[in-house]
């Protein structure tokens, strides 16, 4: 039998037919594998969790969607106006989005809907501090400020020898901590984080309040770039 003969040929489909099903079924079976090593590791990264945790957990997968939805229409809406052609209207969207990123840099005073939060103890250390603002943060925290001084990436919260440290700075307490954000969510958080530490012997106080116009004053210094250099 030739190579190139009608029955070679339909051999070699049928074997070229076989090894792709064959592929095709191996695929099929590593998603399925992968899959349900997927679904076996949320199940136990989920085990132990009590129902507040999870439920904040959910709270947070929702709100995240939701931000993630309004950023979407916020940019959509911001690049139909700078395709206008308006130059006025183009110059309005890059000076809101300036100011924008000048309030998240630090670099400005803000107000707004928020919490200040009132922790008075005596051996609180800077890890119990950034837990703190790790908490507030997650808990949507838009603009913070720790006894006057500023929080926002880039300032460090360290230990030093006579106590807590912000950007190299001492604060004493009672620590202050001011937030503006979702006021709602923020005072949830507030309101576990003021039981926890009230449960914590070094902990004298720990209360907060809700504010419907919370100010923070403080700002940081901006900082010229050292090693980013334009060309």
């Amino acid at each position: 039998m030739r190579p190139d003969s009608p029955t070679a040929r339909r051999r070699r489909g049928t074997r070229l037919r076989g090894l792709s099903v064959w592929l095709i079924a191996l695929l099929v079976a590593l998603v399925a594998t992968v899959q349900i090593r997927s679904q076996a590791e949320v199940e136990r990264s989920l085990v132990g969790i009590d129902s507040t945790s999870l439920a904040f957990l959910i709270d947070d997968l929702h709100r995240a969607n939701d931000a993630l939805d309004a950023e979407s229409s916020d940019l959509t809406r911001r690049r139909d106006t700078l395709e206008s052609g308006g130059a006025g209207a183009a110059d309005q969207v890059l000076a809101d989005e300036a100011g924008r990123l000048r309030a998240v840099e630090g670099l400005v005073p803000v107000h707004g809907p928020g919490i200040v939060m009132v922790i008075d103890a005596n051996g609180l250390n800077a890890l119990d501090l950034q837990d703190a603002l790790n908490n507030l943060w997650a808990g949507g925290g838009e603009a913070i400020d720790v006894n006057n001084r500023r929080i926002v990436t880039g300032v460090s919260v360290g230990q030093m020898s006579n106590g807590v440290s912000v950007d190299g700075v001492l604060v004493v307490p009672p620590w202050t901590i001011t937030v503006i954000g979702d006021a709602n969510r923020l005072g949830l958080v507030a309101d576990l984080m003021s039981k926890q530490l009230r449960a914590d012997r070094r902990v004298r106080q720990a209360s907060y309040r809700v504010e419907a116009d919370v100010v923070i004053r403080s700002v940081v210094s901006q900082k010229p770039f050292v090693y980013a250099v334009g060309f």
